[in-house]
């Protein structure tokens, strides 16, 4: 992610002035150097009287070259401007020699974490025999010194030659620093200012190229503003999960917001690995947001270590040397501190959670392309166009996200009112409710934080139930995306019969009534024998409102207030129960269809999984449901099995 714009002053000279008088670089008395020092591998510093007239600063630390740049936000890099820094001569032990000069071609201002660094850029010719190789980033220098190496035999090798760039960055990189916030303020202050007003309106304006989901894209952003905060026993971070199909735009709408963030903040990946983990170039976790796009048997602990533990640890091997010169391999921990916030997305949101212990760590965010109008989606994909975050905008964001609270308090207030809707929920629902307090909890202070504030209150509270009520319902009442849609075939009038939900679902009427019945155990749905044998299912108040929050279609009305009567009402309220769904299904249903029959949820779980998805590794399958699950479903002869790219699948009959 390097963005560069070049400027060049009136008079063809290049404009180094800083935010004060103070930062002053001035290169125009820089004199060419033609210093030659020969070494045994070993590199001898430059004498300063070479650069008569330069303003040197403070050598940069070794974490300058170590890895990528952040995005260059002011860089004065010109082909004809080029000064002689310095010469250099890598010597090996044979006598093989590599030389190294170094160029000044400009300055540019890099942003690196919460600094804005101004530092010297610099050009490395790199000579041995008639290779040369020139090279100005710390990528191009790796692929250099390769081949310098290549051509030397490793005499010198590759990590002297990076050795030495290294220490030369350090040496004539005259690396200076300002606080982004204070460089923000000072060039741009009013997109500052105008981020800082309404941080969710900013967001959503600039990430219209991805269409619907403004809900999901201000979680995205409540969750990164939890990066921020100071760690607190339990949950610190929003952690999110997407769930919802493939190709809903789960990815894309999450990626649009992360966009904002530099390299320093952001760290994406496809999965979590040992290796990666082993060599992840991060001090901490803290102040990080981990986006994985989908998460698998391997990173299962990882994350949850991160997630919990406020720490990653994993074993990795090394080449190591002994004094000898004899290589050999040896295992090290490696253990990285901090929390950071995790996002992943999911097809799937239904997993073994006694055994991972994982996804109720997240708040899972049901992600519905039918909420997206057709035409406007189909406007959208034709419209398409490359999209560019401004370098300005990148600098508002990362200056804002810098100057928020780093703690917050919860009023009185806002303690109690989320006290009274926990307590009506923990009547519905066999879910812990410590997590969905958490849930709320973090989505409060995160919406205080972004708002700037020191205390939660009362209006962060209504800001988190106008627009995230779903959400809280969704992980509350344990909801899966097998749940979202029997409440979707249920129409809002009337009721359907077992059979008829079974039908329009594709289900067998065993499975269709198991989840029913779920269903009605948490207050959204109520059966009832209208004929004395044959259950009618229908929508209770309770669940007409979450049916109208999932078809994002605005809340259902009531009298009362969310946490005073919007859920189900108590059984004395709801009429005649004795025709209600007992215990044992009321011994009225029979077997269903296709050797269904005597499974049990998690089974019958595991099959509509496979069928939604077509197959699934059997390595997942055994990961999420267990090896019990995949043999009950071979006895029932419901699965097939296929071998592709020598990896095993499950697909179901």
């Amino acid at each position: 992610m390097v963005i560069r714009i070049t400027r060049k002053k009136a008079d063809g000279k290049i404009d180094v002035n800083r935010l004060d008088d103070e930062r002053r670089v001035d290169f125009s008395d820089v004199q060419k150097t033609d210093r030659e020092s020969s070494t045994q591998n070993k590199r001898v510093p430059a004498d300063s009287a070479d650069f008569a007239g330069s303003v040197m600063a403070k050598p940069a630390t070794s974490a300058t070259s170590a890895g990528s740049p952040q995005f260059s936000v002011d860089s004065k890099s010109l082909s004809d401007v080029k000064q002689t820094l310095g010469r250099e001569y890598l010597t090996s032990d044979d006598g093989r020699k590599v030389r190294v000069d170094v160029y000044d071609i400009g300055v540019e201002e890099v942003v690196k974490g919460d600094k804005v660094v101004t530092r010297r850029r610099l050009k490395f010719v790199l000579s041995y025999k008639d290779v040369v190789r020139e090279c100005v980033t710390d990528d191009e220098c790796r692929d250099v010194a390769k081949e310098i190496a290549k051509a030397t035999s490793s005499h010198p090798s590759k990590s002297a030659i990076l050795e030495l760039i290294s220490e030369l960055r350090e040496r004539y990189g005259d690396e200076r620093s300002v606080p982004l916030i204070d460089y923000v303020k000072e060039r741009y202050p009013d997109r500052l200012a105008e981020l800082t007003k309404d941080p969710f309106r900013w967001v959503l304006e600039r990430t219209k190229h991805i269409v619907g989901y403004e809900r999901l894209k201000l979680l995205t952003l409540l969750a990164v503003v939890t990066s921020r905060l100071r760690r607190v026993p339990g949950m610190s971070r929003l952690h999110l999960l997407l769930v919802g199909p493939s190709g809903a735009g789960k990815s894309s709408t999450v990626k649009s917001v992360l966009d904002f963030l530099s390299d320093d903040v952001r760290i994406s990946g496809t999965r979590l690995t040992q290796n990666a983990l082993g060599y992840l170039d991060v001090d901490t976790l803290d102040g990080k947001v981990l986006f994985i796009e989908q998460i698998d048997r391997q990173s299962f602990n990882y994350v949850r270590e991160a997630m919990t533990e406020d720490r990653i640890c994993t074993v990795v091997t090394e080449k190591v040397v002994d004094l000898e010169g004899n290589e050999r391999h040896m295992a090290r921990e490696r253990c990285i501190p901090g929390q950071p916030v995790v996002i992943s997305t999911s097809v799937v949101d239904r997993i073994d959670a006694d055994r991972e212990q994982l996804f109720n760590r997240f708040l899972k965010v049901y992600v519905d392309p039918r909420t997206v109008e057709t035409e406007t989606v189909v406007e959208a994909i034709m419209d398409r166009r490359p999209v560019e975050i401004s370098t300005v905008d990148r600098l508002a964001f990362l200056a804002w996200l810098y100057s928020r609270p780093s703690e917050v308090n919860v009023s009185p207030e806002v303690v109690e009112k989320v006290r009274e809707f926990v307590t009506k929920l923990s009547e519905l629902t066999r879910e812990p409710v410590t997590r969905v307090t958490e849930v709320i909890r973090n989505l409060v202070v995160a919406v205080a934080v972004a708002r700037g504030k020191k205390v939660a209150d009362k209006s962060d509270l209504e800001f988190v139930l106008d627009n995230f009520e779903l959400d809280i319902l969704y992980n509350g009442l344990g909801l899966t995306e097998r749940d979202v849609d029997f409440l979707n075939a249920l129409p809002d009038d009337g009721g359907l019969k077992t059979n008829d939900v079974a039908d329009a679902l594709r289900v067998s009427k065993q499975y269709a009534l198991n989840v029913l019945k779920e269903l009605e155990r948490k207050g959204l749905v109520e059966g009832v024998k209208e004929d004395g044998r044959t259950f009618t299912w229908f929508l209770t108040a309770f669940g007409k409102r979450v049916k109208a929050l999932l078809s994002d279609k605005g809340v259902v009305e009531t009298e009362e207030g969310l946490a005073e009567g919007s859920f189900r009402p108590p059984d004395d309220d709801r009429g005649n129960r004795q025709d209600d769904v007992r215990g044992d299904h009321g011994g009225g249903v029979s077997g269903g269809e296709g050797g269904a029959e005597g499974l049990t949820d998690k089974v019958l779980d595991a099959y509509d999984t496979l069928k939604k998805m077509g197959r699934m590794a059997l390595s997942d399958l055994v990961g999420f449901y267990g090896e019990d699950v995949l043999e009950a479903l071979k006895r029932k002869d419901l699965v097939t099995f296929t071998t592709v790219d020598g990896e095993e699948y499950v697909l179901p009959k």
